[in-house]
């Protein structure tokens, strides 16, 4: 029999928290729970922080939420407070059933005459059809309610359902009833928050006349403006950003996003050909299934899943998504300026002039491809899909049987953004200083160096490449590098750095930031976090989904021109940024390459980007080939086997 409760045990339910009594009987009831009605939890419980509940809720705690459910720290001194995922979803759950109950008063808009019948509204929708789902009714349960259900419909002939399932209006009974939804449902959009979103399946779209096949793709915003009423502001790859007029649909005048899911393929991210969003990678088994009611599940499942980073919402682009979260996390963000009296500079856009480069960024950061044998396509950001690359056949292959080995890094972007100490405020020519290398934090810089030839350089092998794309082996080269670069320049060969100490340094020129700052650290920290989370889970789609979003974001901080970031975003025009973050990858590749052949004896045969691809015995341990892992995980950033080919 297990000692009595006692005054600090308590038991946590969805209704609330309990503390049990201090007795025989409490204790023999506790006894009876635990050990035959319970599992031990072996990890800590998890309270949902204050910033927490706002995303989950789209919105800032209301009044009339319940109370923290644990503070940690003196409550009335600063302590942290926390509340329980169950209490969360209680409340929410509540404020639905108080939307279902409560009635909508619509003004008349103008031109109707006084007395006239309004549209039905969200609120007090049609009478659905006999095989519609019943309103108000639940269509699956394992999706947390959340505040994307105040701002994301999914629209199928069953009904308009939310991301989490439940039904607020019957099927579309014509294309008038789209405008009515939009103009008169209550969404919960955030001020200079992104529109309200409705998902119409194929189904959907048949079944109110609307002709999918035939269509002409210059054509299609023409056909959509006529056909719901709508003006299109805005059209990429199936999305159209429609403003509907109160006027003719009643309600207040709004814009929403319309994602025709049809039209998903068309115009598709040049480096992401396949990509079809949240809705699936074409051709992979992220594919939204065909039958229209499990899709819908899915779809609302990453919907509500993506709202938890952050409160982000999809786009016609991953990389949009990515730069809601950034700036979710610039918003929290303190640098501490040390070189700048009174407030810290602005975060500016910083394309490089042109005494650096023609186009305004930095040339191509890796190798390669060297002897292997490629044909595939280019990701955001210029690192390669490795899709059916293989070593290239040699004339004469050596006798017995071999086995060819691709490794590359897990998530290789991710902790490299983490750590890396970026620039910011405007840069400016500075007299080169070789010493600054030899601090801990050198200044975050663009620098012309002039690099010996390897020869001359010691602890360097001809069978890896040399640290940097830019330095050759039988002569000096003269090129740009960031701070991260010459980092590399100087660390020791044994850790795939060059050799070259920081008195030997040859600066001719300096392109020197005022400021720096860990500015993606909490990006990629968030999307570390949820990768784990989605690889844990086995959800090959919310991997993939993270791995577009940091991809495709960081990518695009390297462009400048026609493709670059736009009013409001132009401060992260940041092509520097993107090299640095090259820059430690690759560092990290070639210190990896270098282990490999000093602890084993075995180097490339070819490279890739951070991929490295050996040809060992068969009977060779390829996991000696894979990084530690550190407490039993892999950890991002670590080499793991790729591809493995035996002959």
């Amino acid at each position: 029999m297990t000692p009595p409760p006692g005054p600090g045990v308590y038991l946590v339910t969805p209704e609330g928290t309990w503390r049990v009594h201090d007795s025989d009987e409490a204790a023999d009831v506790v006894c009876v729970l635990t050990e035959q009605h319970a599992d031990k939890v072996d990890e800590p419980m998890q309270a949902l922080s204050r910033q927490q509940v706002a995303t989950q809720l789209g919105r800032g705690i209301p009044a009339d939420f319940p109370s923290e459910d644990i503070v940690t720290g003196a409550p009335h001194q600063g302590g942290t407070r926390g509340w329980w995922e169950s209490t969360v979803q209680r409340y929410l759950l509540t404020q639905e059933q108080r939307r279902d109950q409560g009635a909508v008063t619509t003004a008349s808009p103008a031109g109707r005459p006084q007395g006239e019948t309004p549209a039905p509204t969200d609120a007090h929708p049609e009478a659905p059809p006999g095989d519609a789902w019943p309103l108000k009714s639940r269509q699956w349960s394992d999706v947390d309610l959340s505040g994307v259900d105040q701002r994301v419909l999914l629209v199928t002939t069953k009904g308009l359902v939310t991301p989490s399932g439940v039904v607020k209006s019957g099927p579309l009974t014509s294309p008038a009833r789209l405008g009515e939804v939009v103009c008169r449902r209550r969404w919960s959009t955030p001020p200079g928050g992104a529109d309200p979103q409705l998902w119409i399946f194929p189904e959907a779209l048949e079944a109110i006349g609307f002709q999918i096949d035939g269509q002409v793709d210059s054509e299609l915003p023409g056909v959509v403006a006529a056909f719901f009423d709508c003006t299109v502001k805005y059209h990429k790859s199936g999305w159209f950003t429609c403003e509907f007029d109160a006027q003719i649909h009643g309600g207040e005048t709004r814009s929403a996003d319309i994602v025709l899911i049809p039209y998903l393929p068309l115009d598709p991210s040049p480096s992401r050909p396949m990509d079809r969003g949240v809705a699936g990678i074409q051709g992979t088994e992220t594919e939204l299934p065909d039958d229209e009611e499990p899709a819908a599940h899915l779809l609302g499942d990453r919907i509500a899943w993506l709202y938890g980073i952050e409160g982000a919402l999809p786009a016609p682009r991953w990389s949009q998504v990515g730069a809601h979260i950034e700036e979710a996390k610039r918003r929290t963000a303190k640098p501490k300026p040390k070189n700048t009296k009174g407030a810290a500079p602005q975060l500016v856009p910083c394309p490089l002039p042109i005494e650096i480069t023609s186009t305004g960024k930095m040339p191509y950061q890796w190798w390669g491809p060297e002897g292997v044998d490629t044909g595939a396509e280019t990701e955001d950001g210029g690192v390669a899909r490795r899709r059916g690359v293989r070593v290239k056949k040699t004339p004469h292959r050596p006798r017995g049987n071999t086995v060819d080995v691709e490794v590359d890094q897990q998530a290789a972007y991710l902790p490299s953004a983490e750590g890396l100490y970026l620039g910011y405020g405007k840069p400016d020519w500075h007299t080169p200083d070789p010493s600054v290398f030899n601090d801990p934090h050198p200044p975050f810089g663009v620098f012309q160096v002039t690099t010996p030839a390897a020869t001359e350089l010691c602890g360097l092998h001809r069978k890896l490449p040399l640290p940097h794309p830019a330095m050759r082996w039988d002569e000096p080269t003269t090129w740009w590098a960031t701070t991260a670069d010459v980092r590399q320049l100087t660390a020791a060969p044994e850790i795939g750095g060059a050799g070259i100490s920081w008195a030997e340094l040859q600066i001719d020129s300096a392109w020197v930031w005022p400021e720096q700052h860990q500015w993606l650290k909490g990006f990629a920290k968030e999307l570390r976090s949820k990768r784990i989370e989605a690889v844990t889970a086995g959800r090959e789609d919310y991997t993939e989904m993270i791995k577009a979003i940091y991809t495709s974001f960081f990518g695009r901080l390297e462009a400048v021109g026609e493709g670059s970031w736009k009013y409001p975003l132009l401060h992260l025009q940041q092509p520097a940024w993107y090299a640095a973050i090259e820059a430690v990858t690759r560092a990290r590749a070639m210190k990896y390459a270098v282990r490999i052949a000093n602890d084993h004896g075995v180097y490339p045969v070819g490279w890739w980007a951070d991929a490295w691809f050996y040809r060992v015995p068969a009977k060779f341990d390829l996991s000696l080939l894979e990084d530690p892992l550190r407490d039993g995980v892999r950890t991002n950033g670590s080499y793991r086997l790729k591809n493995v080919v035996r002959h």
